[in-house]
């Protein structure tokens, strides 16, 4: 059996294979993110109005378990210029929140949504002067996931508009995909988390807690 200082090497060395997934998974494209609760009646209509529109006026998710929206609107943008894009429906929605954010290419994220159906949002609000820590403890989070065979997560920061400081994106093929175990021993694991720079696999946990005043977690699927 390996012991764990060789474990802690291959994980290591899974991380330096990653840098062209990793440049995948940040960058400074902006983008518009807009959360939505339909009127109440009103959320089939509007869904009517955004299916067609998806994929080229926007990528649009749907909530399925966690946060009070119904739909999450996803518009890479050239400026900061807000658009009248929701007018045409002001009537059909009871709550909206527009958040301007920098993240990976729009290339990266239409792929990346194209090829999957399920996706686990994580939004935070950064605790007073953590939001760069904040940013570097989900790079860690990336690493450790890559190393034990699991998807990494896009990173977004915020740039204007709602208290999120900094979001990820985790996109599945399904539910099944999400929630199916790391392929990854408990000794793996534990040396992935070191390698990353987590003191232990628990670490990875409680040093995020110690980074944030608020979190909300959604799972969404594909709006069709």
């Amino acid at each position: 059996m390996m012991n764990k200082y060789l474990l802690a090497l291959v994980a290591l060395c899974c991380l330096n294979a990653q840098p062209a997934a990793a440049q995948q998974l940040e960058g400074d494209q902006l983008y518009r993110v807009t959360t939505v609760r339909a009127a109440t009646g009103s959320f089939a209509e509007l869904l009517a109005w955004a299916v067609p529109k998806n994929e080229t006026d926007f990528f649009v998710m749907r909530h399925s378990q966690g946060d009070h929206w119904d739909l999450m609107f996803v518009t890479p943008l050239a400026t900061l210029a807000v658009d009248p894009l929701f007018d045409d429906v002001d009537e059909l929605i009871a709550f909206r929140e527009d958040t301007f954010a920098r993240g990976p290419s729009a290339a990266a994220f239409a792929s990346a949504y194209a090829d999957n159906a399920f996706y686990h949002i994580e939004m935070f609000e950064a605790a007073p002067g953590k939001t760069q820590e904040l940013l570097r403890q989900r790079r860690m989070e990336n690493d450790y996931l890559a190393a034990t065979g699991q998807v990494a997560n896009m990173i977004f920061h915020s740039v204007a508009g709602t208290d999120v400081d900094v979001f990820t994106i985790g996109f599945h093929e399904d539910l099944e995909a999400f929630a199916a175990p790391a392929p990854a021993t408990d000794e793996e694991k534990e040396a992935a988390a070191k390698a990353a720079g987590f003191s232990d696999r628990a670490d990875i946990s409680f040093y995020l807690r110690a980074l944030i005043s608020g979190h909300h977690d959604t799972l969404a699927v594909k709006a069709q």
